[in-house]
């Protein structure tokens, strides 16, 4: 009878990792859903921009067709994340071959000790040099339809302000590869060697 048991128990087992695995899926879909079906509200005029006068003066932000969000919360590290970034230089090219059509948000709720190091690295220019603070957490009360977990902080809205990727192109080849195609159809093939 033991040995009965066993199998049943592993199957049980095997059973529940299933229905765990499913439904884990049907939510990260739900979350994509809701993402894409509401339009996400940026409230420049609510967070501090850290940006040169010049790039101040012009705010191409505003005007860009489509924005790759990049949220960054204050129990991330948002030196190492911005860090990142700004090795990873191919998303501020995009914007550059684009005409700032295409632009990269930064939106930075840190904490207090985490401002003041961001203020060090911005100074020195060691993060990327746009950057919107958002000391309020005015970004997430305005979107509810973003989930808080890190791995939808990084999407890319069209035209209508949706998003029509979700996931950070620094950490994943193919969410990159998707970026690219998108980019490539909206504003053309990316001279060779570029990236």
């Amino acid at each position: 009878m033991k040995t009965m048991r066993l199998p049943r128990i592993f199957m049980l087992f095997a059973y529940c990792i299933v229905i765990f695995a499913c439904n884990s899926h049907e939510k990260e879909f739900q979350n994509i859903e809701a993402m894409q079906s509401e339009k996400t509200t940026i409230p420049y005029e609510l967070m501090d921009c850290w940006a040169n006068d010049s790039v101040l003066e012009v705010s191409p932000w505003k005007n860009a067709k489509y924005k790759l969000i990049h949220y960054i919360d204050s129990a991330s590290c948002s030196s190492c994340y911005l860090q990142k970034v700004k090795i990873n230089n191919f998303l501020f090219h995009m914007e550059e071959l684009s005409n700032n059509e295409f632009y990269n948000v930064i939106i930075l709720t840190p904490g207090s000790n985490a401002k003041k190091d961001l203020e060090h690295l911005f100074s020195e220019k060691l993060i990327p040099q746009t950057i919107f603070i958002d000391s309020a957490n005015t970004f997430l009360q305005r979107n509810p339809h973003i989930p808080s977990e890190t791995m939808y902080h990084t999407f890319l809205l069209d035209e209508n302000d949706k998003a029509i990727l979700v996931g950070n192109p620094i950490t994943n080849k193919k969410i990159k590869e998707l970026l690219m195609a998108i980019y490539e159809k909206k504003f053309g093939k990316i001279p060779e060697g570029e990236f």
